[in-house]
This record gives structure tokens, C-alpha cells and sequence, in this order.
């Protein structure tokens, strides 16, 4: 996805963008909200890409958990991993205004709990556009 970060055209959509920011994986150490390292580079760009849509877009970091655990406790680790992404891409220059943060906990699977694959997908964090 780093790849195709960059190879976006001038003047692309904010929902290109997001669209190519789902594809990517933030893997964020169990019971932990820390962006990981491996994720740095990534988000790095993805804040230079942003830095460039309209002024008021809006775009929604949210973040999942799978259904291991407790559940008010994968709520709240969900949006800290939400806000700790949003406060890296502030803190690599992107506006704040143009970011929301939601957590979800394990409310909103994309796969089945039932596998270890289908729980890492559901880790996870994604982008939506809000406005543009």
C-alpha cells in the first residue's frame, strides 16, 4: 500500500485515498494502544497524502477489535488505538479538524472470531471518509 500511496495522481479523491488506506494492517501489540514501529513509515506517508485533500474533508479513524476479552474493555482499547492514530498523523502535520476518532470494539466483525485469521481481521483500524 506504500506503493500505491505515492502513486497517487494530484487532485485524487478523499475516498481514493481511504480506500487504499484499508487495504494496509496497523498490527497493534495485544492490549496495547502504542503505534507500533512498523507502522511509522506507513503513517508517515499517509499524512503527507492527507495534508493535500480539500479543506474540509473529514475523515473517521476507527478502530476494531476482535471478541477475545472483555467487551467494554475491547471498546475502549479500540478508541484508544483510534485516538493514539489520529494523534500520530497530527502530530505529522495533518490538521486535526480533518479527523474524527470512533471506537467499535467487536461490534462490527469484517470475518469470523472462530480462527486466528479471522480474529487478526477484525483487529483492526480503518479509514471513512466522512465528507468531502
Amino acid at each position: 500500500t506504500a506503493a500505491a500511496l505515492s502513486a497517487l495522481k494530484p487532485g485524487f479523491a478523499a475516498k481514493e485515498l481511504t480506500n487504499i488506506l484499508n487495504q494496509s494492517i496497523i498490527n497493534f501489540p495485544t492490549a496495547s494502544a502504542e503505534v507500533p514501529d512498523e507502522s511509522k513509515a506507513w503513517l508517515i506517508t499517509t499524512a503527507e497524502q492527507m495534508k493535500k485533500l480539500p479543506s474540509g474533508t473529514l475523515i473517521e479513524i476507527s478502530g476494531h477489535t476482535d471478541n477475545v476479552g472483555d467487551e467494554a474493555a475491547n471498546l475502549q482499547l479500540s478508541r484508544q488505538r483510534a485516538d493514539a492514530v489520529r494523534q500520530f498523523l497530527v502530530d505529522h502535520g495533518v490538521n486535526a479538524t480533518a479527523l474524527t476518532t470512533a471506537g467499535y470494539g467487536s461490534s462490527k466483525p469484517n470475518a469470523g472470531n472462530d480462527s486466528f485469521d479471522g480474529r487478526f481481521k477484525n483487529r483492526r483500524i480503518e479509514f471513512t471518509v466522512k465528507n468531502s
